[in-house]
């Protein structure tokens, strides 16, 4: 059932015209059975002469990482949110499809994550807090990890995720639809008019008008629906100019996916499962193994054996390998007091990966008998880790791994939704290609820049392969930013993309997909289609980024500068105006450093226009009056500056107020207040 409050905001009213005839066909992902006729979960209808019409500002379809995101920021400015999705839990990757070991950045503890991505992350740790009986050594951490994992610095079981994001949408501006699917689109010339969509629960058809579509969906679902131009796997070379491209374009290349499930490490065997049908065959394809080759040719160690269980953690913490239940372990019961006696883990391993086909531009029927056939896949590798699996201390199979489907919320243990890495990809006004982000094109501490930056990422060029050829690999990039551009549709339409399918390529998806990213870009989605609707046209970069930085969005890297720090918004604000200092050699913004009078000389330039490097930006505001040499004619370039060394009578215009509490030096965050106008007082 939809969960929503602030009724006034949406309208319920029928259609006077009769829809058309035509008979539907839409795919109950959730329904996907593991075994006989998978085309039992395609629903079949005709609609009938009038649809149930409900009206609402911002259609956001999808409510994973991205929808959430976007329904939040869209709800934030005042405007009326109908979010759907098709399963029966909210949260996308991180629960429905599984992934609840968090895929992040290295530096999420301090940075790299939007506000309310943060809120959702202590919103975690607080609801393990509350519901469940720790030890005093786990309450005490305040970066608490449930399971202890490796893979991540916050791994949980799916659906507390459920609750936690529950809470957050339980708020006036947006209604839920859960068990809910779009299926067909209006679209009159620039304009989506409306958007049908079918309840899996009540068997019932409706019609959603919106000002604004975005689409949060794990595949792209509403480019076909709405007829956006987009692409589906791998470019070629000569497309993109990607070095790790392939010669000719492939588009059934589309990163493998997967079904994941929970295993509870049992204290003495119990709940195997009975053998597969076609396990052998299924073992042969999917190459069951603990063995995985890291390739030399690359610079990288070759063959590793991963070991069952074991403690000895990975290093970096979250990039070389460990041992594999606690990789992606949910519940570590050495946190736990009382009330979890066994060890939770998250399966979700690259030999369970489903490669044989991509799901991409299927029938429904074609989608069912795909996903059924991943489903098996996971299955069988279940089988395969309770009895074939060589273990730790000789012998072959842990018949004490025994499957949890409760807490994916199944009847057959697997993920509500598959697992999708790769989902179709619009094309895009911009477009972020391999070269953009990857290290050893990008010289500096960050990516390349983007000025029109509506966000931030950071995490590899994670590429699952797909099973027609695959040419991309693993790569690590530098932190980059998501360009405005590439979530501009190249034709003026009431569309935004919320999610994975922004305009990224094969390759540069693999960084894209992840939890943080993908509800930054959907955060982002929402505040441009609340703008957009408010102001009657499409928002320009500066009116978007001003809007995000009040939300705490980060368009710039910093290391060392939250969300939650006062100047976060006036800094982020300077950077993208190219007033704040950025070092050449690291990530930080050191907000409470001096400022240099060389910094400050490349602000004045850059606050009236000019970007200059450094010595050009010295002789520029030295040659106007704006600052001044001494007697020596020397300019003191690495002293602290003070407000009086700006000669403010004689600049082109009025610098912005500033209740003074000191007058030098001037920090970082101070010079970022003021010339920004986003701080009333210094800090």
């Amino acid at each position: 059932m939809g969960r929503y409050a602030g009724a006034c905001y949406f309208v319920l009213t029928i259609l006077a015209q009769a829809a058309p005839a035509a008979e539907y066909r839409v795919l109950d992902v959730q329904s996907v059975p593991l075994a006989g006729d998978p085309s039992r979960a395609v629903v079949r209808m005709t609609l009938p002469d009038r649809v149930p019409e409900i009206r609402c500002d911002v259609l956001v379809v999808g409510a994973g990482m991205g929808g959430i995101g976007a329904a939040l920021a869209a709800a934030d400015r005042g405007h009326s949110v109908c979010l759907t999705e098709e399963t029966d839990w909210v949260g996308g990757q991180a629960t429905a499809g599984g992934g609840s070991a968090l895929d992040e950045n290295r530096f999420i503890e301090f940075a790299g994550g939007t506000r309310s991505y943060m809120r959702f992350r202590t919103g975690i740790r607080d609801w393990y807090r509350r519901n469940r009986a720790l030890t005093a050594q786990a309450a005490a951490l305040e970066n608490l990890n449930p399971g202890s994992c490796y893979v991540s610095p916050l791994c949980f079981e799916p659906k507390v995720g459920v609750d936690v994001l529950s809470g957050m949408l339980a708020r006036p501006g947006i209604r839920i639809f859960l068990r809910t699917a779009i299926f067909a689109i209006e679209r009159r010339g620039n304009r989506i008019e409306s958007a049908l969509a079918w309840r899996f629960d009540s068997r019932s058809a409706m019609r959603f008008r919106a000002a604004f579509v975005l689409d949060a969906t794990e595949m792209g679902d509403l480019l076909p629906l709405a007829h956006i131009p987009y692409v589906v796997g791998a470019e070629s070379k000569a497309e993109t100019g990607e070095p790790d491209a392939p010669a000719e374009r492939n588009p059934a290349c589309v990163q493998s996916f997967t079904y994941p499930f929970v295993l509870e490490h049992a204290a003495a065997p119990g709940g195997t499962i009975a053998k597969p049908a076609d396990y052998e065959r299924i073992v042969q394809r999917q190459g069951f193994s603990m063995r995985v080759n890291y390739p030399v040719e690359f610079g990288w160690r070759g063959w590793f054996q991963y070991r069952m269980f074991g403690d000895d953690p990975p290093i970096p913490n979250n990039m070389s390998p460990g041992p594999f239940f606690p990789w992606r372990r949910l519940i570590d019961r050495r946190n736990f007091a009382s009330g979890e006696p066994d060890d939770l883990a998250l399966i979700n391993w690259p030999r369970q990966d489903y490669a044989a086909e991509s799901p991409l531009d299927r029938s429904p029927e074609e989608l069912a008998a795909i996903f059924q056939r991943a489903k098996q896949s996971s299955e069988a590798f279940l089988y395969w880790l309770q009895h074939d699996v060589p273990r730790d201390e000789g012998g072959r199979g842990y018949p004490e791994l025994v499957p949890r489907p409760d807490e994916m919320g199944t009847a057959d243990g697997m993920s509500k939704y598959p697992y999708i890495r790769e989902s179709r990809r619009m094309l895009a006004r911009g477009r972020v290609v391999e070269q953009d982000i990857v290290d050893e094109y990008q010289p500096g501490p960050r990516a390349r820049w983007f000025g029109d930056s509506v966000g931030t990422g950071f995490y590899m060029v994670d590429i699952h392969p797909c099973g027609a050829n695959e040419h991309g690999r693993m790569r690590m990039p530098k932190p980059f930013q998501i360009p405005m551009a590439a979530l501009m549709s190249r034709e003026p339409v009431n569309f935004l993309p919320a999610g994975k399918s922004l305009g990224v390529t094969h390759l540069t998806n693999g960084a894209f997909r992840l939890h943080p990213v993908e509800w930054n870009i959907g955060e982002a989605a929402g505040t441009i289609a609340s703008l957009w609707i408010e102001g009657g046209v499409e928002p320009k970069p500066d009116e978007v980024q001003r809007a995000l930085a009040r939300r705490g969005v980060p368009m710039v890297w910093f290391d060392d500068l939250g969300s939650g720090d006062p100047a976060f918004a006036a800094i982020q604000m300077a950077a993208l105006r190219g007033i704040y200092p950025l070092d050449a050699n690291d990530l930080h913004a050191s907000p409470d450093a001096p400022v240099t009078r060389t910094e400050a000389a490349v602000a004045l330039a850059a606050y009236f226009g000019k970007r200059l490097p450094r010595k050009e930006a010295i002789a520029y505001v030295l040659e106007r009056g704006w600052m001044a040499a001494d007697h020596r004619n020397w300019f003191h370039p690495d002293l602290p500056f003070y407000w009086t060394d700006w000669r403010e009578a004689k600049l082109p215009g009025a610098l912005p107020t500033w209740k003074f509490v000191r007058s030098g030096p001037v920090r970082r965050r101070e010079l970022a207040g003021r010339l920004c106008g986003l701080s009333a007082k210094p800090l």
